[in-house]
């Protein structure tokens, strides 16, 4: 019984990440608010029945990959203790190579006037899993995320203009020096 469970979640992930996909892929063609729930259906390959079992707005949709995609962060992570703690070098090189997987997912949202949705999933994820263990107030949790994502983004939008590893550089000298202030 336990077999047939994980087959259907992952079947369900599966159709919900096709889902997500298909989204991303009608935001390049066409702004966000004229996209309809058949069109994403049309191009995901399902009914627009099988749409609505999953999703209600479109919204929904970029959050619920948003929210896959910090699970695979998380997962990655627990899998690389040796990168340290989440303001170090290591961790931020990780983050940035991690985030650049989805560049493509992260521009798009960005250039369809979605970034509200990327900050409140970083906002998200550092009150429910950084907060809880981290010393210090929640408000140091979104300066740092926030500034983690919004260098990720122009470092893509200028076309990696640098290499990862000098951005991380950088960000992790201004997260030391704001921290010795």
């Amino acid at each position: 019984m336990r077999e047939l469970n994980e087959n259907k979640n992952e079947r369900n992930r599966f159709t919900r990440m096709c889902i997500g996909d298909a989204l991303i892929a009608l935001m390049k063609q066409k702004d966000f608010k004229k996209i309809s729930v058949s069109d994403i259906s049309k191009k995901a390959g399902l009914s627009r029945v099988t749409y609505y079992n999953y999703y209600v707005k479109k919204e929904d949709i970029i959050n619920d990959y948003l929210g896959e995609l910090v699970a695979e962060y998380i997962l990655e992570v627990n899998q690389h203790p040796e990168i340290g703690s989440m303001m170090s070098y290591r961790h931020i090189l990780f983050s940035l190579k991690f985030f650049d997987r989805y560049a493509d997912f992260f521009k798009t949202l960005e250039s369809s006037g979605l970034h509200s949705l990327i900050i409140n999933a970083m906002n998200d994820f550092m009150e429910e899993k950084i907060f809880k263990e981290y010393p210090g107030s929640i408000y140091e949790l979104y300066c740092y995320g926030g500034a983690l994502l919004n260098m990720f983004l122009k470092w893509e939008k200028n076309e990696k203009n640098i290499t990862a590893e000098n951005l991380a550089q950088i960000i992790e000298d201004f997260v030391t020096k704001e921290a010795n202030v």
